[in-house]
Protein backbone atom coordinates (compact mmCIF):
# COMPACT_ATOMS: atom_id res chain seq x y z
CA UNK A 1 0.00 0.00 0.00
CA UNK A 2 2.89 2.39 1.14
CA UNK A 3 4.16 2.07 -2.57
CA UNK A 4 0.96 2.47 -4.01
CA UNK A 5 0.57 5.83 -2.13
CA UNK A 6 4.05 7.47 -3.37
CA UNK A 7 3.81 6.04 -6.61
CA UNK A 8 0.13 8.04 -6.72
CA UNK A 9 0.33 11.24 -4.81
CA UNK A 10 2.65 13.66 -3.99
CA UNK A 11 1.76 14.60 -0.60
CA UNK A 12 1.32 10.56 0.44
CA UNK A 13 -0.33 9.76 3.41
CA UNK A 14 1.78 8.10 6.15
CA UNK A 15 1.52 4.63 7.89
CA UNK A 16 0.54 6.64 10.83
CA UNK A 17 -2.21 8.65 9.05
CA UNK A 18 -3.64 5.22 8.20
CA UNK A 19 -3.57 3.89 11.59
CA UNK A 20 -5.35 6.95 12.59
CA UNK A 21 -7.86 6.23 9.72
CA UNK A 22 -8.25 2.71 10.98
CA UNK A 23 -9.09 3.53 14.59
CA UNK A 24 -12.17 5.80 13.41
CA UNK A 25 -15.30 4.04 13.42
CA UNK A 26 -16.97 6.02 10.91
CA UNK A 27 -13.85 4.82 8.17
CA UNK A 28 -14.05 2.03 6.33
CA UNK A 29 -11.06 0.69 4.19
CA UNK A 30 -11.04 -1.54 1.59
CA UNK A 31 -8.22 -3.35 -0.75
CA UNK A 32 -8.20 -5.01 -4.16
CA UNK A 33 -6.19 -7.73 -4.62
CA UNK A 34 -5.23 -9.88 -7.65
CA UNK A 35 -6.47 -12.99 -8.69
CA UNK A 36 -4.25 -15.43 -9.42
CA UNK A 37 -5.10 -15.78 -13.63
CA UNK A 38 -4.41 -12.23 -13.90
CA UNK A 39 -1.20 -11.82 -11.36
CA UNK A 40 1.10 -13.31 -14.54
CA UNK A 41 -0.38 -9.38 -16.70
CA UNK A 42 1.80 -7.45 -14.35
CA UNK A 43 5.49 -7.55 -14.48
CA UNK A 44 5.78 -6.26 -10.68
CA UNK A 45 3.28 -9.95 -9.76
CA UNK A 46 5.64 -12.03 -11.07
CA UNK A 47 8.12 -13.80 -9.27
CA UNK A 48 6.52 -16.17 -7.30
CA UNK A 49 5.30 -13.98 -4.19
CA UNK A 50 3.16 -16.14 -2.38
CA UNK A 51 0.52 -13.15 -1.71
CA UNK A 52 -1.76 -12.07 -3.80
CA UNK A 53 -0.45 -8.21 -5.27
CA UNK A 54 -2.05 -5.61 -3.89
CA UNK A 55 -3.85 -3.65 -7.16
CA UNK A 56 -5.41 -1.35 -5.06
CA UNK A 57 -7.64 0.36 -2.41
CA UNK A 58 -10.41 2.92 -0.76
CA UNK A 59 -10.50 4.37 2.42
CA UNK A 60 -14.30 6.53 2.99
CA UNK A 61 -16.47 7.34 5.78
CA UNK A 62 -19.88 6.82 6.36
CA UNK A 63 -21.50 9.84 8.36
CA UNK A 64 -25.18 9.57 8.86
CA UNK A 65 -26.54 9.66 5.75
CA UNK A 66 -24.11 10.95 3.80
CA UNK A 67 -19.98 9.04 2.07
CA UNK A 68 -17.08 11.08 2.16
CA UNK A 69 -15.02 9.49 -0.58
CA UNK A 70 -10.95 10.31 0.78
CA UNK A 71 -8.68 7.72 -1.41
CA UNK A 72 -9.36 5.64 -4.10
CA UNK A 73 -5.93 4.39 -5.88
CA UNK A 74 -4.74 1.91 -7.86
CA UNK A 75 -0.98 0.83 -8.55
CA UNK A 76 0.32 2.14 -11.61
CA UNK A 77 0.87 -1.14 -13.14
CA UNK A 78 -2.75 -1.96 -12.66
CA UNK A 79 -4.14 0.78 -14.01
CA UNK A 80 -6.54 1.07 -17.16
CA UNK A 81 -7.71 -2.11 -16.39
CA UNK A 82 -10.52 -1.41 -14.75
CA UNK A 83 -10.04 -2.23 -10.94
CA UNK A 84 -10.85 1.83 -10.32
CA UNK A 85 -14.01 1.20 -11.68
CA UNK A 86 -14.52 -1.55 -9.79
CA UNK A 87 -13.72 -0.01 -6.47
CA UNK A 88 -15.84 2.95 -7.40
CA UNK A 89 -19.05 0.59 -8.06
CA UNK A 90 -18.43 -1.17 -4.52
CA UNK A 91 -18.29 2.38 -3.09
CA UNK A 92 -21.59 3.09 -4.79
CA UNK A 93 -23.23 -0.28 -3.96
CA UNK A 94 -22.26 0.21 -0.61
CA UNK A 95 -23.64 3.44 -0.17
CA UNK A 96 -26.82 2.45 -1.87
CA UNK A 97 -27.15 -0.63 0.58
CA UNK A 98 -26.91 1.28 3.26
CA UNK A 99 -29.66 3.45 2.44
CA UNK A 100 -26.98 6.64 2.18
CA UNK A 101 -27.84 9.60 0.77
CA UNK A 102 -25.39 10.78 -1.07
CA UNK A 103 -21.59 10.49 -1.30
CA UNK A 104 -18.84 13.62 -1.72
CA UNK A 105 -15.51 13.57 -2.58
CA UNK A 106 -12.77 16.27 -3.61
CA UNK A 107 -10.25 15.99 -6.89
CA UNK A 108 -7.46 18.28 -7.90
CA UNK A 109 -8.30 19.56 -10.61
CA UNK A 110 -5.71 18.70 -13.09
CA UNK A 111 -6.89 14.91 -12.44
CA UNK A 112 -8.84 14.34 -15.25
CA UNK A 113 -8.87 10.55 -15.30
CA UNK A 114 -10.36 10.66 -12.11
CA UNK A 115 -12.79 13.18 -12.72
CA UNK A 116 -13.92 11.47 -15.98
CA UNK A 117 -14.59 7.76 -13.57
CA UNK A 118 -16.50 9.61 -11.47
CA UNK A 119 -18.76 11.71 -14.09
CA UNK A 120 -18.94 8.34 -15.72
CA UNK A 121 -21.11 7.11 -12.51
CA UNK A 122 -23.20 9.94 -12.61
CA UNK A 123 -21.05 12.00 -10.07
CA UNK A 124 -21.36 16.04 -10.88
CA UNK A 125 -19.54 19.05 -9.91
CA UNK A 126 -20.54 21.04 -7.61
CA UNK A 127 -18.21 23.49 -5.65
CA UNK A 128 -14.28 24.37 -5.89
CA UNK A 129 -11.90 24.49 -2.96
CA UNK A 130 -9.25 27.46 -4.08
CA UNK A 131 -5.44 25.78 -2.91
CA UNK A 132 -7.03 22.48 -1.37
CA UNK A 133 -4.04 20.77 -2.27
CA UNK A 134 -0.51 21.33 -1.44
CA UNK A 135 2.85 20.12 -3.35
CA UNK A 136 1.98 21.55 -6.17
CA UNK A 137 -0.85 24.00 -4.49
CA UNK A 138 -3.66 23.25 -6.54
CA UNK A 139 -7.33 23.73 -6.50
CA UNK A 140 -9.94 20.95 -5.70
CA UNK A 141 -13.47 20.13 -7.60
CA UNK A 142 -16.00 18.84 -4.69
CA UNK A 143 -17.97 16.22 -6.47
CA UNK A 144 -21.16 14.76 -5.54
CA UNK A 145 -23.91 11.54 -6.04
CA UNK A 146 -27.05 11.35 -5.22
CA UNK A 147 -28.02 7.72 -3.81
CA UNK A 148 -31.83 8.60 -4.31
CA UNK A 149 -31.85 8.54 -8.18
CA UNK A 150 -32.52 5.17 -9.62
CA UNK A 151 -29.71 2.72 -10.28
CA UNK A 152 -31.10 2.44 -14.30
CA UNK A 153 -29.31 6.21 -13.60
CA UNK A 154 -25.81 4.71 -13.93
Amino acid sequence: MESIERQLFSNPWSREYYAAELSNHFSHFYVAEAVPESAGKCPAARGGAQEAPLVGYLLFWRLGAELELHKIAVGRAWQRQGHAARLLEFFIQAGRSWGSERAVLEVRESNVAAMRLYERYAFRPVARRSDYYTRPQEDALVYWLDFTGSVADL
